[in-house]
């Protein structure tokens, strides 16, 4: 049987290295980004298709969905899962500095576009007799108060306690979803160089992030998305609806 998989921000960094990482010879896997990377190369017999599309477009957020889950296909499937990748860390700035455009386009990707999107799997998926994964990158700015964050960490605080409601809406159903709303470090990518190029004087913490690039601190995501794939099909998955990959 095939394994579905369903992924956000796919094109580059960590959810780059997840679409690698994931794809196996029996693998049916669908990425959503705003672009497509022509350089991923899977494995014979992995099957792949993208679907091009701005998830803080929240207008076209039902078309991606039904776009996405129809390129999955019919299966039959052992497993499907769905992994919410894609997100911002912008606004960098304090409340009363940054534009209101920017707070909608954040809470958009990183709260609306996961929200809708695990809301259209899980009706796609029931009844098909697969195990049903849910994977929604956070960050542990979510659990901490940062300077120059609060739009950052609020869009994640919200999406962790929405994954909590839904883990237990599903742990009442019998072959329920297995959800997670995962911390995955700090990696290597794109995403840190802007918070390495933000004003100080907008995020204090900067000097911080500056410091774990010149000391090699950074996990690649390579490495990142490894351990997630790990965890993902390890007995543990699900058993805790927000997690630490650092503390698994």
């Amino acid at each position: 049987m095939r394994h579905g998989i369903l992924l956000t921000g796919a094109s580059r960094g960590l959810g780059a290295a997840l679409a690698r990482t994931l794809a196996t010879k029996d693998s049916d896997l669908v990425c959503i980004a705003r672009q497509s990377d022509e350089t991923l190369t899977l494995p014979e017999g992995a099957r792949l298709a993208w679907v091009q599309a701005d998830l803080a477009d929240s207008a076209l957020l039902e078309l991606v969905a039904e776009r996405a889950l129809a390129a999955l296909g019919t299966g039959p499937f052992a497993t499907l899962t769905l992994i919410n990748n894609a997100g911002t860390v912008a606004p960098i700035a304090p409340c009363g500095h940054y534009p209101q455009s920017g707070v909608e386009h954040a809470l958009a990707l990183n709260t609306l576009a996961p929200m809708l999107l695990c809301n259209a799997f899980l009706a796609w998926a029931a009844g098909r007799g697969a195990q049903v994964r849910i994977l929604n990158i956070s960050s542990g700015a979510a659990a901490s108060a940062i300077a120059g964050w609060s739009v950052y960490g609020a869009s994640k605080a919200a999406l962790d306690h929405f994954s909590r409601c839904v883990a237990a809406e599903q742990a009442s159903l019998q072959d329920g979803a297995r959800v997670v709303s995962l911390y995955p470090g700090v990696i290597d990518t794109a995403m840190q160089g802007e918070i390495r190029a933000a004003d100080i004087g907008h995020f204090p913490s900067r000097a911080r992030f500056d410091a774990l690039k010149a000391d090699g601190a950074l996990s690649t995501p390579e490495a990142v998305a490894q351990r997630i794939a790990d965890f993902l099909d390890s007995p543990a998955f699900g058993s805790e609806p927000v997690a630490d990959i650092r503390k698994l």
